[in-house]
């Protein structure tokens, strides 16, 4: 499958009346594209973005497309999904997007343009919390076979933190995306100073099987946990 290269817009920020540049920037440092075949064929684009420039932005808006064999458009959806939404000088965030290809087989599904914009945000962030992560597959309970994402997380803060929410990336060998999850906390479940919860997320068999067939091989998980503060 041929796939476009993921087009993200830099934000220039302009200060003062010297007119003098400062960017928050926005790029694409990892890209994946699947044709999902369960109950329907769904496409699903998967991308880190990192922020490679020197002031904050957040990840506004973002708008897949999908294309057939000749080029012509099939869907579109503008709805993203499992991200943190601000990102200060050197962090990184992963984005989910996906949409229901309705009419087609799964194998008229050839192209793919993923877009994706910023803009300066200095009132938020997304506060992020250390994480160690592991990848099981494989484990028998029962009739039933699973390939389970691990991410534990630890509040490394001197306040009790509400709401946190984790996004789970699996990997392959090269560092590419495979499959993403997310879990989260309520807001009224706090976790204490010094505390620690693991989540655990199963690999969709869907997905397993869509591997096997692709000769992709998952090897490691990524993770991030966070919440979002209000600076002012």
């Amino acid at each position: 499958m041929k796939r476009y290269v993921a087009i993200l817009a830099a934000l220039l920020l302009v200060f003062g009346l010297t007119n003098a540049l400062a960017a928050g920037k926005l790029r694409v440092t990892q890209e994946n594209f699947h044709v999902i075949d369960s109950y329907g064929i769904y496409g699903y684009a998967y991308a880190r973005i990192d922020n490679v420039g020197d002031k904050p932005i957040k990840v506004n808006a973002g708008i897949l497309e999908i294309f057939d064999t000749e080029g012509d458009a099939l869907t579109s959806t503008d709805y993203m999904s499992k991200y943190a939404e601000y990102l200060q000088p050197g962090e990184y965030t992963y984005v989910s997007m996906r949409t229901e290809v309705k009419d087609v087989e799964a194998s008229q599904i050839d192209d793919y343009l993923l877009t994706i914009t910023g803009k300066s945000e200095n009132k938020y962030i997304s506060q992020r919390f250390p994480c160690t992560t592991s990848y099981e597959p494989g484990v028998e309970a029962g009739y039933w076979t699973h390939n389970y994402m691990y991410a534990t997380f630890t509040n490394d803060t001197d306040k009790p933190i509400y709401g946190i929410e984790i996004l789970l990336v699996l990997l392959d060998a090269e560092g590419n995306i495979l499959y993403m999850d997310d879990a989260s906390m309520y807001s009224d479940k706090a976790l204490m100073p010094g505390g620690a919860i693991t989540v655990r997320k199963d690999v969709s068999s869907s997905y397993m099987d869509y591997f096997k067939k692709s000769d992709l091989v998952p090897a490691s998980v990524d993770a991030i946990a966070f919440v979002e503060v209000d600076l002012e």
